[in-house]
């Protein structure tokens, strides 16, 4: 319960009354996922630490898969799976599909390792991290992830890179499935603008803590300027609305 003002104490209650669910009621009030990550991973003891988000539903196999990948493989420190959209409302027409991250979208539907090369990272919203090794690469980084009514972005990818740097090993499993809930509120163009404003911040905090050294203008890395550029000519060309969206 991340500082919330509504009724979640109250909706946990009758979880942990049950016998047969190991449930813990946990308040944190320091406001953001990350805090909130920080504090209850270090209130577990379970050899493998799994994520997911508050509002997702597991696939009926999801435990089946983690226990065969980590059972299957002694070496394995993490996997990551697929998150499935559960829509409340028809996607629009200028839906970007290049920025469904925006809505949680996973779609990997190959079986491949997590590596430096592969440009995907691993998503906190369907992920398990071997307990060993998480510890080495934690705290999650409380200035990034979801702060109130923040969208900030690349807590994900912070942990991502440190894992990787640890020499970490982990696969993409496809059958490791979610199904992310989309409310209609999501599917507005100004939520996608919030979005991708929040995401700039985070990149900027991301490429300090790797202590990146490459091009420079006015403090911003040389790459992005050129990718803002040349997004210009895909606005100002004759494209379809979500091209240019």
């Amino acid at each position: 319960d991340n500082n919330s003002t509504d009724n979640t104490k109250e909706a946990v209650q009758p979880f942990l009354k049950r016998g047969d669910l190991a449930c813990k009621y946990l308040f944190v009030g320091r406001p953001g996922k990350s805090a909130a990550l920080n504090e209850a991973v270090a209130q577990t003891s379970g050899e493998l630490v799994g994520f997911i988000d508050d509002d997702e539903q597991m696939d009926p196999a999801w435990f089946e898969v983690v226990y065969r990948e980590f059972t299957a493989d002694p070496a394995l420190d993490f996997i990551g799976g697929q998150c499935y959209p559960n829509w409340e409302a028809p996607a629009p027409d200028w839906f970007p599909q290049a920025y469904s991250g925006a809505v949680a979208i996973v779609l990997r539907p190959e079986r491949v390792e997590f590596t430096p090369e592969w440009d995907e990272i691993l998503m906190g919203g369907n992920a398990v991290i071997r307990r060993s090794t998480l510890q080495k690469v934690l705290p999650y980084p409380e200035q990034l992830g979801k702060i109130g009514n923040k969208i900030l972005t690349g807590e994900d990818e912070v942990i991502h890179h440190r894992l990787l740097g640890v020499g970490a090993r982990g696969v993409n499993v496809p059958d490791l499935v979610i199904h992310h809930w989309i409310p209609a509120e999501r599917l507005t163009k100004s939520y996608f603008r919030k979005w991708a404003i929040g995401g700039g911040i985070s990149i900027g905090f991301m490429l300090r803590e790797r202590g990146f050294s490459g091009p420079s203008m006015l403090c911003i890395p040389r790459y992005i300027i050129g990718k803002a550029v040349r997004s210009l000519k895909v606005i100002l060309l004759p494209r379809s609305q979500t091209d240019r969206f």
